[in-house]
Parts: structure tokens; sequence; C-alpha cells
């Protein structure tokens, strides 16, 4: 795949989930590092890359890495061997990240539960996954997430690891979240007052399990903290194509909004399950910082 391929596939949702657009902007810059002329150049590019998906602290710390290995080097060829190095090992540390995440959260699984999981997250499925190759046997809720679906992914994801599911519209989680033992989402950004971004939808579910006295967990990769919101600055929430909704020929003379993420605050979520172990949200600033 090349650089046009997949700057693409990230702008569209062809490739989704935090952790695979850093990796597809790791391989991106590489590819770009190979070509570039100057250091203006890789500037440049970077911007346009981190323009495209601007809820994404994974793929700006990413990005961030590998451009601070660059600029410390004078020589340009060696900043650029430098670059391609930085972004193999940034793809090694989100792999590292993952494995740790499946292990520490596949004991947050317990035989016979049922599970909620909103989106598509290679962090929850990892956890899943290894739970299930334990031998675990439990059930998992799947919401659809409108409008581009992303939930069918995960449920035919966890249908071939043999994991039972139950497949349900967004507008469901009233009707479920009685038969519920705990949710499990990812997320896109971690903030520093322990909140998270995560697809739209996410904030209504920690709200029902509230309600219901259901545990709301998150599992999510350290390098998915923005440390910009440690100043103040606040999330940039995407706002994509009314038209993945709805043609607004449909409804002339309506606004219509299509917001990707939406924000659940800490005072929802029990716990954030990182590489780094089993963090409460109030304790993210001291840690991650």
């Amino acid at each position: 795949m090349g650089i046009s391929e997949i700057l693409s596939g990230i702008k569209s949702l062809k490739i989704q989930g935090a952790r695979a657009v850093a990796l597809a902007g790791l391989r991106a810059f590489e590819l770009k590092l190979k070509t570039a002329k100057n250091r203006g150049e890789l500037r440049a590019f970077s911007k346009k890359l981190l323009s495209l998906r601007p809820t994404e602290p994974s793929l700006k710390n990413a990005i961030a890495y590998v451009m601070g290995k660059i600029e410390e080097i004078p020589d340009f060829q060696q900043a650029k061997r430098a670059g391609i190095l930085a972004c193999r090992e940034y793809e090694k540390k989100l792999q590292e990240s993952l494995d740790l995440i499946a292990e520490i959260g596949s004991g947050q699984i317990q035989e016979g539960e049922t599970i909620l999981t909103h989106c598509h997250s290679s962090s929850v499925m990892a956890i899943l996954k290894r739970a299930r190759s334990q031998g675990k046997k439990f059930r998992v809720i799947v919401t659809e997430t409108r409008p581009k679906l992303q939930g069918l992914i995960t449920a035919k994801e966890l249908l071939r690891a043999r994991v039972q599911i139950v497949y349900c519209v967004d507008s469901a989680i009233g009707w479920v979240m009685k038969k519920v033992d705990k949710v499990l989402v990812g997320c896109d950004a971690i903030l520093a007052d322990g909140s998270i971004v995560n697809k739209i939808g996410t904030f209504p579910i920690a709200l029902v399990a509230k309600a219901f006295g259901v545990p709301f967990l998150v599992s999510a990769g350290t390098y998915k903290f923005d440390p910009e919101t440690v100043l103040g600055v606040q999330e940039i929430i995407e706002e994509r194509d009314p038209a993945e909704i709805i043609q607004p020929r449909k409804l002339p003379g309506a606004k219509i909004i299509n917001p990707t993420f939406d924000i659940t605050p800490a005072e929802y979520i029990q716990a954030l399950i990182t590489e780094k172990g089993i963090i409460r949200p109030e304790l993210v600033r001291e840690l991650l910082v």
C-alpha cells in the first residue's frame, strides 16, 4: 500500500481504530522518509498526516516521537535513517503494549459473564480473545455503532474467535444493560483529568451503566494520552460528512450533524486497563504526565 492509499484509508475510516491509524501513519511516514529531500518536506507531510484525524493522540504521539528523533540529528541523511528506525521502534512499542493489555485485561473477564462493548477496539479484541484462549466462556453484547457500523467488525471477529455474541442497535443499551456484568470499551484519547474520548455513543453507554450499577472499564495503551490537555487544551471532536448518516437532499433545510466522538467523564469510569497496569482515572495525571 502506497502513501496516497494509506492517507485515503485513514481519512475515509477504511483504516480505523487508534492503534491501526497510528500504525498506518507510521508506515506512511516511513515511506515518505525514503523519498524526502529536506526537513521542510517531512514537517509538511506530518502536518498533512495529522490533519486527517484530529482526534487521534496516538497518531500525534507516534509522529512526534519520530520527528523528535529526526530533529536531533543535523545531517539529513543520517536523520532520515534515524527516522526510519524510530518508526519501527514505535511499531514494536505498540505491539508490546497490546500484548500486555491483553494479558492484564483478560484477568478482568470471568467465566459466564456478559460484557457489553461498543465500536471496534484492537485492545478490547485482544483482551476478549486472550480470555477465550484461556478457556473462559462468556457472552459479549456488541452495539452496531452507527453510522459506519464498526460494531459489525467486532461481532464478526469475535464469532471467528468462537465467542458468543448478541448484536443490537445502539439505542437498545437501556434494554440490554440489565443483563450486563461489565462494560469494556477502548478509546481514542485519554485526557489529563482521566476522562476519555471514544466513538460517539460511548458516553450514553456510561450513563446507562452507572444507572444500573454496571462497572465501566476502558482498555487503552498509554500512548493514547494527550499531554496537551494537561495545559488545558480542549480535545478536538472530529465532525464528519453528514451524508454518512443521511443524504441532505432527503431533509432539505435541516442541519445534520455527525460528530465522530464523545467524551466520557472520569467519574463514570471505574478503571483504565493499560500496559502499565490497571489505573484509576483520578490517577491519570499523576501517573502519565
